[in-house]
């Protein structure tokens, strides 16, 4: 039994069956509502937590393609193979291609099986394993929790665009 793993799948749960309850009931026209001209969309934020956690513990932890890669996502999406979200500007969160959340929700969940698999694979010896991304060094320890509080920050936004829109009890 080790206890990080625990920890780690037992975050993972938590902020993706939240999600499922934020978007429960979302119109399309809901989904890609901006509170700003600057603002990231609840669809776009979808894509890009779903995108986040396959890089990271698919990709970079697991050492292998991405589910959007090996799943053929971005032909089912029509989101270019590369994007995951890094860097967009508004422009870019407003062009994103119609797509069904549900659609979405499915390459998320794809993405969270596979991720689990990697976990599991994962030992205490392991937290220390340095990866370098984007020319930075990272160990293992840095990316689980990096993931667990973007996801988390991600989740948050969604919470409070949804509030915005549907208010209180919305």
């Amino acid at each position: 039994m080790s206890l990080f793993k625990d920890s780690i799948k037992s975050a993972m749960s938590e902020y993706l069956e939240d999600l499922k309850l934020k978007l429960d009931g979302l119109t399309e026209p809901e989904l890609r509502w901006q509170a700003g001209l600057e603002s990231n969309t609840i669809i776009w934020l979808v894509w890009h937590m779903a995108r986040v956690e396959d890089n990271w513990i698919n990709g970079v932890v697991g050492g292998n393609d991405t589910v959007w890669s090996s799943g053929g996502w971005s032909v089912k999406t029509g989101i270019d193979a590369e994007d995951n979200g890094y860097g967009h500007t508004p422009d870019d969160v407003r062009a994103l291609p119609t797509v069904a959340v549900a659609d979405l929700m499915d390459y998320f969940e794809a993405v969270r099986s596979s991720g689990l698999s990697v976990i599991e694979c994962l030992g205490d010896d392991d937290l220390g394993k340095e990866f370098v991304r984007r020319g930075r060094s990272v160990n293992l320890e840095w990316i689980l929790g990096h993931v667990v509080v973007e996801e988390s920050q991600h989740l948050g936004q969604i919470a409070y665009v949804r509030g915005m829109i549907r208010g209180l009890n919305g």
